[in-house]
This record gives C-alpha cells, sequence and structure tokens, in this order.
C-alpha cells in the first residue's frame, strides 16, 4: 500500500502493518500498567499485612539481574488475600546489582507485620511500598522505538544506497582522512577488526564463567580476589575493549563512507545520516544494495551498537554507585 501524506510518499507493507500495531501495543502495555500504578498509590488502603516470606530471585539466563518478591498475607474487607507484590503495577522493578534487591527486602523479614496498601478495584494485589516505579517505561520505549524505525523505514525513498554513480577509485584522489589519529587508516581498521573478533569472544566466555560461578558460590557476595569477581572483572575489560572496537570501526567506517560521498557526481543524493528514513531504509534492507549503500548500513550498524553498548555501560556504572 502506498499513499501521500503532504507530497510525501508513504509505503507500508503486511509486515509494517504488523510491527506498528506490536510496538503501539507493547507501548500501551507500559504506559496503561504506569497508569494503573498510579490511580493504585492515590486510592490506596493501608491494611496490616504478615509478612511469610522473601525472597531475591536470580535469573536463569546469561543475562545477571534479580527481582524481588515479598510474600505477605492481609484481610480487607472481611477477605483475607496473599500478595507477592512489593510496588504497584504488573511490572516489578529489576536490578542488576544484588545489593540493591537486598536493600529492597530488608525491612521486611518473615513472620514480622507491617503495612500493605490496597487498591480497592484491585483488593487482591495488595503492595508494600506506595510509590511508582519506572518499570513499565522498558516496554513504552521497546514498543516506541518499534514504532519509530517502522515509521521511518515507511517514509521517503524506497531504494536508497543502491545504483549509486561513483566515480571511479583510480580517477578521485580522496581530499580528507588519509590518517585518523595520526595513524595510518589501515592500520585503525585492521587493529579495530581484530578486537571485534577477540573481545567478544573474551566477553562470552567470562560472563559465562561468572554466571557459572556465582550459581556454585556459598556466599552471595562476590570479592575482587574471588573466581567470580576476576571473571567479572575480565567480562568488564572485554566489554570495554568491544566498546573501543566499535568506536574505532565507527569512526574509520563514517571516514570511509565520506570518501565515497566524495566519488558521487553531483547532484548527490541527501546524506542518509541526515536523513533518518533512508538510514532506516538502508539499514533494513538485505539485498540490492551498492558499495556506497553497504558502507552505509555498516557504518549505521556500528554506531548504533556502539550507542547501545555505551548506554549499557552507563546504565551498569550509575546502577552500580
Amino acid at each position: 500500500m502506498q499513499f501521500a501524506v503532504r507530497e510525501t510518499t508513504v509505503t507500508l507493507t503486511p509486515l509494517m502493518l504488523i510491527a506498528i500495531v506490536l510496538g503501539v501495543g507493547i507501548a500501551g502495555y507500559g504506559g496503561y500498567d504506569y497508569v494503573r500504578q498510579t490511580t493504585a498509590v492515590d486510592d490506596a488502603v493501608a491494611v496490616e499485612t504478615t509478612v511469610t516470606d522473601a525472597n531475591i530471585e536470580r535469573s536463569s539466563g546469561r543475562r545477571l539481574y534479580y527481582r524481588v518478591t515479598v510474600e505477605h498475607t492481609y484481610r480487607y474487607r472481611g477477605t483475607e488475600y496473599t500478595s507477592k507484590q512489593v510496588f504497584p503495577g504488573r511490572t516489578s522493578p529489576i536490578y542488576t546489582v544484588r545489593a540493591d534487591a537486598e536493600r529492597v527486602i530488608e525491612p521486611y523479614e518473615s513472620n514480622t507485620t507491617t503495612t500493605a496498601y490496597v487498591d480497592p478495584n484491585a483488593p487482591a494485589r495488595g503492595f508494600l511500598e506506595r510509590q511508582t516505579t519506572l518499570a513499565p517505561f522498558r516496554f513504552v520505549g521497546l514498543g516506541g522505538l518499534v514504532v519509530l524505525l517502522t515509521t521511518l523505514h515507511a517514509v521517503g525513498a524506497r531504494d536508497p544506497g543502491q545504483n549509486t554513480e561513483l566515480r571511479p577509485a583510480s580517477a578521485h584522489e580522496p581530499t580528507r582522512y588519509e590518517t585518523l589519529f595520526g595513524v595510518d587508516r589501515g592500520t585503525v581498521c585492521r587493529v579495530s577488526k581484530r578486537l571485534l573478533v577477540v573481545a567478544p569472544a573474551t566477553l562470552f566466555v567470562s560472563l559465562v564463567a561468572t554466571v557459572a560461578l556465582l550459581y556454585t558460590a556459598e556466599g552471595s557476595s562476590v570479592g575482587a580476589t574471588d573466581p567470580a569477581g576476576i571473571a567479572l572483572l575480565v567480562a568488564l575489560v572485554a566489554g570495554f575493549a568491544l566498546l573501543v572496537a566499535l568506536t574505532l570501526y565507527g569512526i574509520w567506517s563514517f571516514t570511509e563512507y565520506r570518501r565515497l560521498r566524495e566519488r558521487i557526481p553531483e547532484p548527490r543524493p541527501p546524506s542518509p545520516f541526515r536523513h533518518p528514513s533512508r538510514l532506516v531504509t538502508i539499514l533494513y534492507t538485505s539485498d540490492g544494495l551498492d558499495a556506497y549503500g553497504r558502507r552505509v548500513k555498516l557504518t549505521g550498524f556500528a554506531l548504533a551498537v556502539t550507542g547501545l553498548l555505551a548506554g549499557m555501560f552507563a546504565y551498569i556504572l550509575v546502577t552500580a554507585s
């Protein structure tokens, strides 16, 4: 299906429509859950509850995180209920640092009496902390990202990065980026590619070792000299090396893209890095890209993964501090 909106061509395929509907649904669920949290906090009625169990649940996959559950029993309007919720809403927070999870359940010891809060519209979902959390925004962000990328893909030209006319390299003398950081650009490329092979392999092995050692460890804490602590340190170093490798490769690839653009005769097509719809369409394209389009695609992926990895490092550092 193709139509125009204010002279802008929009192309929608069945897969795009499904992606948009799913994205809207995921984001809507997150938004709805946050509204439910807010309503539950505003309408909450305080009741006496007895804590029967408090647990920190560790993830079972490669990704290590923790969830908190506190089972407590209370009566509301003559009916007894049992809930495991600490915070309101259906989306519970996750913690990347065990100490953060321990701080949450610290006030709730088994067989002690405390205060719970009950939403009269959902009395079976009593909670202990009368405050909202940002957990639902994980769904809002994911759904919004799906809708944004799909919309950008649907807007604009269908063939950027294809059939781009390039002047022969022998007939064009590059005018920029002969070196990067004072180093031969070829050397930067080779070093970054080698790191992109070694760093992910080291990161994977060290993470698997960290998880295995944590599961077999007797205590819950990890020391810097413990095997699990050493494996975790190696994982962090490997992750940082991967970030450096991606950054170097992304810079090299972007300069290679600029050198290719110099070989395009005037008038040149709009730069994909200044027109997101063109960039997203190139990233979604699997066949038919020319040398220019493939370079744009590799550069876009490198920069996107670099940004994602940098964000993960920042999140870990902030939550760990």
